[in-house]
């Protein structure tokens, strides 16, 4: 059963409230103030907070601002439910300071209701993704870590990995340490190695009609269908916006072009928008919102290969050169450096 914290200083007003999210199964704990109603989350951990914006003692906005500057409750999600002739520029107020969505009173109890539900939803989801996130990336850097302490015993991993702060990946620099190690090793072990290089199509353009949180969101869920579509061995990154990196070690050109091509099609295929973010935007909103199709261009480079690739800047320069191919070709494309028979 989730738990509701509900805040107003009308005592009817709560009553009201209290046996409306009863009768649809929420758990309920009121407070009248932004005082009383910060110790209550404290102490109670409500799943979300209902809360008016003009009480005594301390307003709702006030208590918001508390709220979301405490670790204990700062991703409590919070919606403020206030008077309808409330100035829009509080309303603007209480959206900056954390607030998940602003509703006036009066109030359809239906829509009071589904408002409350959605924004649950949409926490929760992105809990999970984050979590889900953070435990691929975790397995997947353990595993890499465990594969390089056995198959190197006399070079251990950095304890301090560099790792992209949005999507849980390797980053930039990381890479091109990894990419260094990974050349000399199939050189040393003569061994193949193979690099894939992504761009997300037009992703500037998803940016400008959804807005960066949103834009942020679908980059956390590429990084998650990477991670999802690549080998316990591989090396994945993020070197820069929508743009990523897979170091395939032990992999020839064929193996290369095949991974790459299983992962275009993987990412073309995912669904990136949930449907809560269509149902919190006005019916004039909806239209942008529509699922937008998530497409890649992967270039690949193998070394071995038939021009002479002298270190592992040659084989990223090449995987480059590939990479411009598939864009220029049309996008939605994987080319591969090497022609493959």
């Amino acid at each position: 059963m989730q738990k509701i914290l509900i805040v107003d200083d009308n005592i009817d007003m709560l009553d009201t409230l209290e046996h409306l999210f009863s009768f649809y199964q929420f758990q309920v704990v009121k407070a009248e103030n932004g005082k009383i109603a910060i110790d209550m989350a404290l102490n109670e951990q409500p799943d979300i907070i209902l809360l008016d914006a003009y009480m005594p003692v301390m307003d709702g906005f006030a208590a918001c601002q508390i709220l979301k500057k405490k670790r204990k409750t700062q991703n409590i999600p919070i919606v403020f439910l206030t008077a309808k002739y409330i100035d829009p520029k509080d309303r603007e107020s209480g959206l900056q300071l954390g607030a998940d969505d602003y509703l006036v009173k009066p109030f359809n109890s239906k829509e009071l209701v589904s408002r409350i539900k959605t924004v649950l939803k949409k926490t929760h989801m992105i809990r999970n993704l984050r979590k889900e996130n953070e435990d691929l990336s975790k397995i997947h850097n353990r595993l890499s870590r465990e594969l390089e302490e056995s198959q190197k015993s006399e070079s251990e991993l950095a304890e301090n990995l560099a790792i992209d702060h949005l999507t849980g990946l390797y980053s930039k620099k990381y890479f091109l340490a990894r990419l260094k190690e990974e050349y000399h090793r199939a050189l040393r072990y003569e061994n193949s190695v193979s690099l894939s290089l992504i761009d997300v199509d037009a992703f500037g353009r998803i940016n400008d009609m959804l807005g960066y949180q949103i834009g942020d969101f679908i980059l956390l869920k590429i990084a998650n269908v990477i991670l999802m579509n690549t080998r316990i061995s591989d090396i994945v990154a993020r070197l820069d916006g929508a743009y990523f990196a897979v170091i395939l070690p032990q992999t020839d050109a064929q193996g290369g072009y095949f991974e790459a091509e299983r992962l275009r099609v993987a990412l073309n295929q995912t669904k990136y928008l949930e449907d809560f973010m269509v149902e919190m935007k006005s019916p004039k909103q909806r239209r942008k919102f529509e699922q937008p199709e998530i497409t890649v261009s992967i270039g690949v480079a193998t070394w071995p290969a038939s021009e002479e690739i002298g270190n592992e800047r040659e084989l990223l320069k090449l995987a480059k050169k590939a990479l411009d191919k598939a864009k220029t070709g049309g996008k939605n494309k994987t080319f591969t450096f090497e022609r493959l028979d």
